[in-house]
Order: structure tokens, then sequence, then C-alpha cells
């Protein structure tokens, strides 16, 4: 999904089967930052820190708690930059149950909510308890438990136990992968039962406020040998990382043969904003090749990101 456009509601999806353009009226993302999810649902934050769970394509929307408790803990965050990124999950514990995470505010923070499909009724943000300052940058669903990628890589496990803070566990599984340096951003994939830290390269271009991706390493996690492991191709699969949900997909290579062992990324770096209100960044967008190890562009065409919106991917999943 590209970025809004001034003066309508429409928006332009682009087809990474056939390259093709499709047009959809979205009047309830209209105005608000988006993040997309591989589950049919998006999530959205407007200027007055509304959340809701809308479905692309059914239009249904859902609201999630009042954001207070996030607000309290980073008060001068512009309202688009409050929540860094949210992550759509299936409740392993619930059925028709959606998790839904917040990674928010200066420190990287991190906090839950439960949201039922079928019920009305809303329950609230639980901050997850931090005591060893970690920065959680992304988080994933394997197995019926919660992993979630902090710092330079550090792995853990997230346990929602019970809608309380006191309740919360987490664990240390593993720190991050020996040979690893400083990276731009950190991303947790789930792929055929694994779990893939994916650390992303790049630098800032200052004179055209935005970032520009050089590269990607992708490790593997050994459960067995509580270790990273890295790893040149993705299976077949293909990860998909930027401002949405951090997911894999494996497409029939009859219909594509050229997209396997492929990242495709879009812009989210929010962190530099030096002119209020300005669109900035949000044309790092692309594809890196594992096996010839390029960043190759996407041909989506003209793009005009906006200061609170930017391409993302979305999926159509009507199963949930």
């Amino acid at each position: 999904m590209l970025s809004e456009p001034l003066l309508t509601d429409m928006r332009t999806l682009f087809s990474l089967y056939d390259n093709s353009h499709h047009r959809l009226q979205l009047s309830e993302v209209h105005g608000k930052r988006i993040w997309g999810s591989q589950h049919g649902w998006v999530v959205t934050l407007g200027p007055r820190y509304v959340t809701q769970l809308v479905h692309r394509i059914k239009g249904k929307r859902i609201n999630l708690p009042p954001l207070c408790t996030i607000r309290r803990q980073a008060p001068r965050e512009e309202w688009f930059c409050l929540v860094h990124k949210f992550i759509l999950l299936k409740d392993p514990s619930y059925e028709s149950t959606f998790l839904v995470i917040a990674i928010f505010g200066p420190m990287d923070s991190l906090a839950f909510t439960r949201v039922a499909l079928n019920r009305r009724r809303r329950g609230k943000w639980v901050v997850v308890p931090n005591p060893e300052n970690l920065k959680f940058k992304d988080v994933a669903h394997i197995n019926g438990q919660i992993y979630a990628l902090c710092d330079n890589g550090k792995l853990v496990r997230f346990e929602p136990v019970a809608p309380s803070a006191n309740m919360v566990q987490v664990q240390v599984i593993a720190d991050h992968p020996q040979d690893v340096g400083a990276h731009l951003k950190i991303y947790l994939v789930e792929s055929l039962g694994n779990l893939y830290g994916v650390f992303r390269n790049g630098f800032l271009i200052p004179s055209e406020r935005r970032f520009e991706t050089t590269s990607f390493f992708v490790y593997k996690f050994n459960f067995n040998a509580s270790a990273w492991e890295e790893v040149t191709h993705l299976e077949g699969h293909t990860f998909f990382v930027g401002d949405s949900n951090s997911f894999s997909r494996r497409f029939p290579t009859s219909i594509i043969p050229s997209i396997s062992d492929c990242i495709y990324f879009t812009d989210d770096h929010w962190v530099w904003r030096k002119f209020f209100r300005k669109a900035y960044g949000g044309h790092d967008v692309g594809l890196f090749n594992m096996e010839i190890r390029k960043i190759l562009p996407l041909t989506f065409g003209k793009d005009k990101p906006r200061f609170y919106s930017r391409p993302i991917f979305v999926t159509c999943n009507d199963r949930l």
C-alpha cells in the first residue's frame, strides 16, 4: 500500500504478483498512520491518539484501548511517532483473539493488549516490566510462545500470562550474534517453524532527508545450541520487513520465479525529524536479493510520503 495522497481517501495498492496497481477507497484509515499485518487487518493511530483495528477489505473497525498508559511514559512524542511499531499476532491462548503489541517511546518499551473479534468490551494496555532496560525492536510468535528481539540482537521470551503487569514474564534466551555490529534496524521473523534475526544496514543522507539501505544480514536461531547462526538463503521463502508485521511467505516459482530468497523492505526510519509536519524519509523501499546480495528497486512508480504516511505491506486474509 503506497503513501496517502492529498485530498482523497483513495489508496493505491501495488501487487507484487504482477506489478499491477489497484485503487481502493479506505476512508477508515484517512489521515492516520497505519501498520500492516498478514492477517488482513491494519492498526491505525490518529492525531487524537485513537487506535483501531481496521479490516482492509471489509472495512470493519474495532477500537483498541485508550493509550493513556503509553502516553504517560512518552509525553513529548508527536502523535505519529508515539508508537514505533504495532504488531498484530494471533493469541496462542485464546481463539478468535489478537494480541496487539506496541513498541513505543524513547526507550523502545513494550506493551500489549488482547482484542477478541467477537466481543465489544475493550481491555487495557499492559506495559511490560523491564528492569534490565531492554530496548525492544520486534516481536514474533512461534510454537505457542512469544519472542522479542532487543537491543542489538538479544532474544527474549515474552509470556503475557495474565492481563496484569506484575504477572508478565520476560526471560532472556540468548545474546546477540557474536559477529554482529551496529545496524540501523533489526527484525524478528518466523518462517517454517524457525526464528530469524534480520539485520538491516544503511546510512543517512542529510541533504535529502532520507535513509538508504545497503544490505541485510540474516541469522537463524538454533534452539538446541541457544545461539544464532548466520545463513545465506531463506529456504525458498520471502521475508517482508519494515513499518508492518515482519513475516515470511512462500510463493509458487511457477508464478513468481524470482521472488524467493529475497527480503522486501519499506522505510521505517522515523527518528530523524528536523522539520515539523514536513515530509521526510519514506523512500527507502525495495528488495534485497540474498543470492547476489544486491538492493533492487520496486517498480511501483511515484510515491509521495507524508509526515505520517509511508508505504506498508498488507495481505488479504479473511480467516480471522
